[in-house]
């Protein structure tokens, strides 16, 4: 009985030391939020339909280093939000789409099954998709943007969280949301926000900065024209919400307000006129003791806002975006009920 007992209480011991043991020496897991990375003309992950963004209107990114495989982030919720309707947030070519929307319906039409899985994305029926996409207007990215992006494979819609650079054409609807991605043909809806670590896929380009990205808040109302930025040229000009490029026309420069910038690297925003008039102006939000200096129309760097390297419109390495690359984005201006003018200010160039 006495060995008995001796023996229940070491097989007692060698339980607990074993359940224990195995408590101790799991490794605790780690989460992270993985973004992809996705370059201008990068199809990604299993693409809805092949590129119908536009050569014309699409330009192509002249890095001003050697692009290089991005890392793991230690910062969380980095990015900063804009309004869809903010002047200056997107760009184009006057009179030319940056998408071909009627090759994008087609294809959809034609194939039933991504046809489905992209209706049910984008929350319509599907035989409302042509239509749909008529009421979206292509433009540019004029700042690295996050975004919920979606692919096709094995039948249904699969989705992943995004980061598409400046430069990217895309569809948006009348809020100022970006709705398709022109390069792959993928629905987009807003991002999923965390306050996990980031961790990055793909590769990033030279003026990737994780504190440089925007997320695009809806405007509070539609929008009935968008004021867009023609980088090749250094004008601006409107563009009728649902049109394509026919009915644009050039508008004066917004006018440069002094605002506060909350650092060297970010930009900062100042409330401005209608989007839908021909001649938008701004009004002061904030003092700020350097004004800008120069109109973009004759020098597009400053003071409007300007594009990263990679977003110039004019393939050229000589472009003067290119030559004075600027990054930054906007920030948050949730007190703003209508447009807003973004003003970016040179980037500290440093590594991300």
């Amino acid at each position: 009985m006495a060995l008995a007992g001796v023996a229940a209480v070491a097989a007692v011991a060698i339980v607990l030391a074993v359940v224990l043991g195995g408590k101790s020496s799991k490794p605790e897991a780690t989460s992270t939020q993985a973004l992809a990375l996705q370059p201008v003309n990068d199809a990604g992950p299993a693409p809805f339909s092949p590129s119908v963004a536009k050569t014309a209107a699409t330009p192509t990114p002249t890095p001003s280093a050697p692009s290089g495989s991005a890392g793991v982030s230690s910062g969380t919720g980095t990015a900063s939000t804009v309004q869809g309707s903010a002047v200056g947030l997107y760009g184009g070519s006057e009179h030319l789409s940056s998408c071909d929307v009627a090759q994008l319906s087609a294809y959809l039409t034609a194939h039933p099954d991504k046809g489905r899985a992209w209706a049910g994305v984008e929350g319509i029926p599907q035989s409302s998709i042509p239509s749909y996409l008529k009421s979206l207007t292509p433009v540019v990215l004029r700042v690295d943007t996050r975004v919920t992006n979606h692919g096709f494979s094995n039948g249904a819609a699969t989705s992943f969280q995004s980061v598409l650079q400046s430069g990217t054409a895309v569809l948006i609807d009348a809020h100022g949301l970006p709705k398709a991605r022109c390069a792959c043909g993928n629905p987009l809806s807003p991002p999923v926000q965390t306050s996990t670590p980031q961790s990055y896929t793909g590769t990033a380009w030279s003026s990737y900065r994780p504190s440089n990205v925007v997320i695009v808040e809806p405007a509070v109302v539609q929008i009935t024209v968008i004021v867009l930025y023609d980088p090749t040229h250094g004008t601006w000009f409107n563009r009728p919400i649902g049109s394509h490029g026919g009915s644009d026309h050039k508008v004066p420069p917004p006018s440069p307000t002094p605002s506060t910038s909350t650092s060297g690297s970010r930009p900062s925003t100042s409330s401005s006129g209608s989007s839908g008039s021909s001649a938008p102006s701004t009004s002061a939000s904030s003092p700020s003791s350097t004004p800008p200096s120069t109109p973009p129309s004759t020098a597009p760097v400053t003071p409007t806002p300007t594009v990263s390297s990679p977003a110039t419109e004019a393939p050229s390495s000589s472009s003067s975006e290119s030559a004075a690359p600027f990054t930054g984005a906007p920030t948050n201006s949730s007190s703003a009920t209508g447009p807003v003018l973004l003003t970016l200010t040179p980037a500290q160039n440093t590594t991300p």
